[in-house]
């Protein structure tokens, strides 16, 4: 039996799938993937690292921007708005990364950083205790415009976690991060799942990075965050002497735990990015002078 309804019904559905594959096509299916508000307490020093949930995600980015938000979801700056300049980056697989960072980011990295694209806007440093970063397309009214929501800061955060269903099913990314934005040392802010893997929650998919951070471009190039350097292991109030003047600063480092913050790279004695035994011992050798005499530094 003919019926009538059927070619039209077929033609609105097939139309509405080819819509729904050309969209998801150009740059909806993407994670923030790894994010830092500051390196070795520099918070001019930021990067976004995004990365690709489906193959040909840089076709149309310009289509996208990056905009981070205040502890109750307002006050929205955005960080960067692709433009059609930066439409189809060379390497567009799944998993392929695209890496925005400041203009001082390149200056704490080995090698130095090869950014696809430069913050316009940084992170403010009001936003780090609490606050919001979203992946959104340029159009539209929240939420169906935010592709992907990142929130920190626990309870200090009371703006939404929504955001569209194209990589999180319920469309709720909270609850936001317990902890605040990452910018006294070395840690970042990273993505757990895999690079096709969706967004179930932002506190079962984030965690706080440990050891060695490395930043990737769509060149599929890594970077690898380094500690400040030092000129003299121990002069931590850097005045040139290894002397008692040291000593509070020591343990005020020692204390902080930051050994990647450059106020206390000279701390770290062994350059290994933490403070342990060896440190200490090898600051009191340098103190009393055992084997060196001289406490000036070269």
């Amino acid at each position: 039996m003919y019926r009538r309804g059927i070619p039209c019904v077929t033609a609105v559905v097939c139309a509405n799938l080819a819509l729904t594959t050309s969209a998801s096509a150009l740059h909806h299916l993407m994670q923030i993937e790894q994010v830092i508000g500051g390196v070795n307490g520099d918070m001019t020093a930021q990067a976004i690292q995004l990365r690709m949930r489906a193959s040909s995600q840089q076709i149309q980015l310009n289509m996208a921007r990056l905009v981070v938000r205040d502890a109750a979801g307002l006050n929205p700056i955005i960080l960067y708005d692709f433009t059609t300049a930066d439409n189809g980056l060379p390497n567009g697989a799944t998993g392929d990364r695209i890496l925005v960072c400041s203009a001082n980011f390149v200056n704490y990295t080995s090698p130095g950083v090869g950014a696809d694209f430069i913050m316009t806007n940084l992170i403010p440093p009001s936003y780090m205790a609490a606050g919001t970063l979203t992946f959104e397309n340029d159009t539209g009214s929240p939420p169906a415009s935010i592709l992907w929501r990142i929130s920190w800061g626990g309870s200090a955060y009371t703006g939404p976690t929504t955001g569209s269903t194209f990589n999180d099913a319920d469309g709720n990314f909270g609850p936001a991060l317990l902890f605040a934005m990452p910018t006294g040392g070395l840690q970042a802010i990273r993505f757990t799942g895999s690079a096709t893997a969706p967004s179930t929650t932002n506190q079962a998919n984030y965690v706080l990075t440990t050891g060695t951070v490395t930043w990737t471009n769509n060149a599929r190039v890594g970077h690898t965050l380094r500690n400040a350097t030092c000129g003299c292991a121990g002069d931590v109030n850097r005045d040139g002497f290894v002397d008692g003047g040291d000593v509070a600063e020591m343990l005020r480092c020692r204390a902080s735990g930051h050994a990647g913050a450059f106020d206390c790279a000279c701390a770290d004695f062994n350059a290994n990015g933490s403070f342990d035994a060896t440190d200490v011992s090898q600051f009191v050798d340098e103190l009393l002078g055992v084997g060196d005499p001289d406490t000036a530094c070269p």
